[in-house]
C-alpha cells in the first residue's frame, strides 16, 4: 500500500514538473525570439503561471497524504562509465553516463564545500555589517544602475 502511495506521488509530481517544465520553456522562448513584441502584462503572466505551478508542487509535497520523499534513500544499483543511451534520453541528454565520478554531485544532499564556505562567509558579513548599512548599500547600489 505504501508503495503504491509512493508511486502515485512520484507520477503526480513528475506531472507537475513536466507542466512546468513547459512553461518556463515557453516562456524562455518568448524572451529570447519574441523580446520585442513582448509586453509587460504577457511577462507577468508568464511569472504568474510559474508561480502558480511552483505553489503547486509545493502544496503537493507538503500534503499529509504524500509519503516523505526524505526517507527514501536512492542507491545505484549500476554504474558504468559507458553512455547509456536510455539515460540519456530520460534525462534530455544531460546525465549520458551514470559513473563513479558524476553520482556524488547528483545524489548530493549538501552543498558543495566551496559553496558551503562562502554561503558561511555571506552570512557572517551580513550579521556584522547589520540591517541599517546593508539597507544603504542597497540604495547606492539603486541609484547607480537607475
Amino acid at each position: 500500500r505504501e508503495e503504491k502511495q509512493l508511486e502515485a506521488a512520484v507520477d503526480s509530481l513528475l506531472s507537475r514538473v513536466a507542466h512546468l517544465k513547459s512553461a518556463l520553456h515557453n516562456f524562455i522562448y518568448k524572451l529570447e525570439n519574441d523580446f520585442e513584441r513582448l509586453e509587460w502584462p504577457s511577462v507577468l503572466d508568464n511569472f504568474a503561471l510559474v508561480s502558480g505551478q511552483l505553489n503547486t508542487i509545493n502544496k503537493l509535497l507538503r500534503n499529509e497524504k504524500t509519503p516523505s520523499f526524505r526517507n527514501q534513500v536512492i542507491i545505484p544499483l549500476e554504474l558504468s562509465p559507458d553512455r547509456d543511451d536510455e539515460l540519456a534520453k530520460l534525462t534530455e541528454q544531460r546525465v549520458p553516463v551514470f559513473s563513479h565520478e558524476i553520482v556524488p554531485d547528483h545524489l548530493r544532499t549538501k552543498p558543495d564545500p566551496e559553496v558551503e564556505e562562502q554561503e558561511k562567509q555571506l552570512s557572517a558579513e551580513a550579521a556584522r555589517i547589520g540591517p541599517e548599512v546593508g539597507g544603504r548599500r542597497r540604495r547606492r547600489r539603486r541609484r547607480r544602475v537607475e
